[in-house]
């Protein structure tokens, strides 16, 4: 029995949502929160439950014809290096925080892929990441340590 690397890799992707459902179910809220719409529990449950979702049909529907991948065009390198710059982005969210550890992250990432326009560089990772820190820090009120901004006096 030959079964396709779509199947495979569907059937991983699986497991780690079924994981990742797991884990989001042992996540502590507030008592005051428990019973409210929206908690911190809430998005990554529903995420979990919806990458079991996508992973089971593409596990059980048919597949289209596949096309045949010629290793030799396949970019390992730069796919290790965007490995690498999400694992330094890992290591240093806490001790840079969140807002110039992932703009930085965004920035570097955006050059390794090609892009040399430095404005759209920069309009697409300092801004968009302070629009989702305002979201998710001033409307929505969960707090993400930030030492930098915090040193700034932009967030208490």
């Amino acid at each position: 029995v030959k079964i396709s690397t779509v199947k495979i890799i569907s059937l991983l992707f699986f497991i780690f949502s079924a994981f990742y459902l797991y884990t989001a179910y042992q996540i502590r809220v507030f008592s005051f929160d428990e019973n409210a719409a929206f908690n911190a529990k809430t998005f990554p449950i529903y995420l979990g439950y919806f990458g079991m979702f996508i992973a089971a049909l593409k596990i059980v529907l048919p597949e289209k014809a596949s096309e045949e991948v010629d290793q030799k065009f396949l970019n390992y390198k730069k796919t290790l290096v965007l490995v690498l710059i999400m694992v330094i982005y890992g290591l240093t969210i806490r001790p840079v925080g969140f807002f110039l550890s992932t703009s930085l992250f965004l920035l570097s990432s955006y050059y390794f892929l090609g892009e040399r326009r430095w404005l759209r560089m920069f309009m697409l990772s300092f801004p968009f990441v302070a629009i989702f820190m305002f979201l998710v820090h001033g409307l929505l009120d969960i707090y993400l340590t930030d030492p930098i901004l915090k040193a700034l006096g932009v967030i208490g």
